[in-house]
């Protein structure tokens, strides 16, 4: 493989690579625009129906984009995937700063380019960052056992400070983000700067990952040399080669299968959180609140998973979470009190706890010059299913009211996780030869 460990990194850089994989998924997740999302563009001037189109931009870019920039990593280094994720992060927060309110066709332009370089720096990170990160771990031990604790870890410490960092961009954004109580507190001043004080408090976020970025050593893991011009045929190639690899791996294939299946229909009801918190009628200034205590599932996931993961074997495993996911799903679905807010939470658990299991099994089998690239191919399958379903979702709220729309989710994906676990019986077997299996 041409160019591949031209030059091993000491250790020291090695575990500075693990650190700042920690710090970067931390900065890079803390939005502190999330708790006023959709209430953001709204009141920049756009319409809902704007705002839904400027959504399908952000998941077609990354559609687009996903599998390409994996394979891009895999080609000419993983750093370089996540400076340019990076500098796009800054970038698209440096347009919605200077974006003016009610700006019409100008304004949604503007928002349309904020979409697109939003979706390119998920899928340039997507993959890059932990690719860098694991391989960097390979290097400092050829211990399988002592890899695979250790990478254990490392995504608890990303998830913990990940969830931290949600807590507070999610307490403080909604805080800015309130004009009047800013003006109780601070006095008088215009009410467009609450309105872009999350926005800026991102872009502060996108620099502090720009930094970061730069900080990381490359490992000379490539396959082209430096200086060697990358072709749409490379790229091609090597997506074709990690679909393969997914395809003839049927045990990981099944588990995306699975993967698939729990994470569309639970994100699916994530997205549309707050207006379930309408629905039964909770006050607007809670929803920042409570989803800062969202923020924190992924302090309480690894306090779990880890034994489980230990314990059992990767079927059962995605069994568990999917069975956690029915359980979140049926709460919310007739709990319309306290019970249906902790059912939130539930379902919020099983999306870091399918997270989990996908990055220690994809990693854990994965070729170090595929990594990247079959890590895209998994989040690509995710992001098409979230879609599908959505759409899926959004067919039966023209029939029905959200609350019985609801009630269809925990059915499905009790239905749908049976069903998988049924016909995945020979994917287990292949895991068993692979000796994935505790």
């Amino acid at each position: 493989m041409a160019g591949s460990h031209a030059s091993t990194p000491n250790q020291e850089l090695l575990e500075r690579n693990l650190r700042l994989f920690v710090w970067f998924r931390a900065f890079f997740n803390a939005r502190f625009y999330y708790p006023v999302f959709a209430v953001f563009f709204t009141d920049l001037g756009l319409t809902m129906a704007q705002f839904l189109w400027l959504n399908a931009i952000w998941a077609l870019t990354i559609v687009i984009f996903e599998v390409p920039s994996g394979v891009l990593a895999d080609l000419v280094g993983r750093r370089k995937l996540v400076i340019f994720s990076a500098l796009s992060m800054a970038v698209e927060m440096l347009l919605l700063i200077v974006a003016p309110q009610h700006g019409g066709w100008g304004l949604f332009a503007i928002c349309a380019v904020n979409r697109v370089l939003s979706g390119l720096a998920e899928a340039a990170a997507s993959g890059a960052d932990e690719a860098l990160a694991y391989d960097s771990l390979k290097l400092l031990t050829d211990d399988a056992g002592k890899i695979e604790h250790r990478w254990d870890d490392t995504l608890v410490a990303v998830m913990r400070w990940r969830s931290l960092g949600g807590v507070l961009a999610m307490l403080v954004g909604g805080f800015v983000f309130d004009h009047e109580g800013m003006i109780a507190i601070f006095g008088d001043f215009p009410r467009t700067i609450s309105l872009k004080l999350p926005v800026i408090l991102c872009f502060v976020s996108a620099c502090v990952c720009v930094l970061l970025a730069f900080r990381l050593t490359d490992l000379g893991i490539s396959k082209k040399q430096a200086g060697q011009r990358t072709s749409v045929v490379d790229v091609g190639r090597g997506m074709l080669a990690a679909a393969g690899w997914v395809l003839k791996t049927k045990w990981i294939a099944a588990l995306i299968v699975a993967a698939v299946l729990i994470d569309a229909i639970t994100r699916t009801f994530v997205t549309l959180q707050s207006e379930y918190f309408r629905w039964i009628e909770l006050p607007e200034y809670s929803f920042g609140i409570i989803g800062a205590g969202m923020s924190l599932a992924g302090v309480v996931v690894p306090f779990y998973v880890k034994p489980l993961v230990r314990k059992f074997a990767p079927r059962v495993n995605m069994l568990i979470a999917g069975g956690i996911g029915v359980a979140g799903l049926a709460g919310v679905s007739w709990l319309q009190n306290g019970g249906g807010i902790a059912a939130t939470f539930v379902i919020m658990l099983t999306l870091i706890h399918v997270g989990f299991l996908m990055s220690r099994y994809i990693n854990r089998d994965t070729p170090s010059e595929q990594r990247a690239s079959i890590l895209s191919v998994n989040n690509l399958t995710l992001n098409i299913g979230y879609g599908l379903f959505s759409g899926v979702f959004a067919l039966r709220l023209n029939h029905v009211d959200f609350g019985e729309a609801i009630k269809m989710l925990p059915l499905v994906l009790l239905v749908g996780i049976g069903l998988w676990f049924v016909a995945s019986r020979g994917a287990r077997k292949s895991a068993q030869q692979q000796g994935a299996d505790a």
